[in-house]
């Protein structure tokens, strides 16, 4: 009798364990975080003076109408634009609410601001995607007057790159048939390890 009761307290730890396992990978499987935006403002040069805002997430709004990200760094030069409003062209959306504007603000000791304005207030969990572009000229400001980098708020990034331009001078390289042969060698080694350990 008495290994009754040890075997049926094995038992139960091993299932306590296994569904602390289960939990585990299903926690490890949830994102980090349940608001995480990503914003590019990019050009093809310095000279440009029309940006394009590319927003992807998804991002909490806590009763405002703004994507907002304070103290983010230095991603504007100590020349660009401060406290500046730009209108946005249409095609940023947070679950069809459009985003109207996009504030630069250049702070000392690179405690720069940014937001993306929206047409309407919002409260909650919204899905944001789309793109849109700004012209810098309406305030006498460059692309290059932002400093290229990734700026990070909240779980939130900011990134100002370079647009990149489509290489169209070269031509695919052609596959040989390597691909089909290196295919072919991985099936027949599965195969026969197959084999081996049945």
């Amino acid at each position: 009798m008495p290994h009754l009761a040890r075997d049926m307290h094995e038992e139960n730890t091993m299932k306590l364990a296994a569904n602390l396992l289960k939990i585990s990978l299903l926690l490890a499987l949830l994102p980090a975080s349940a608001s995480a935006v990503t914003i590019t403002i990019s050009a093809p040069s310095d000279s440009a003076t029309e940006i394009t805002l590319t927003a992807t997430g998804t991002y909490y709004f806590p009763l405002q109408n703004a994507i907002s990200f304070s103290d983010i760094g230095d991603y504007i030069g100590n020349d660009g634009p401060d406290d500046r409003v730009v209108n946005l062209s249409a095609g940023i959306l947070a679950n069809g609410a459009a985003s109207t504007i996009t504030y630069l603000d250049t702070d000392a000791g690179g405690g720069d601001d940014f937001w993306l304005g929206f047409s309407t207030l919002l409260y909650g969990s919204y899905t944001v995607s789309g793109s849109a572009t700004a012209d810098l000229s309406t305030i006498g400001h460059t692309f290059g007057q932002l400093n290229i980098g990734t700026y990070e708020s909240g779980g939130n990034s900011l990134i100002v790159q370079y647009s990149s331009v489509p290489d169209t001078g070269s031509p695919p390289v052609p596959d040989t048939g390597s691909t089909a042969v290196l295919l072919g060698a991985g099936i027949v080694a599965l195969s026969l390890a197959r084999r081996r350990l049945v």
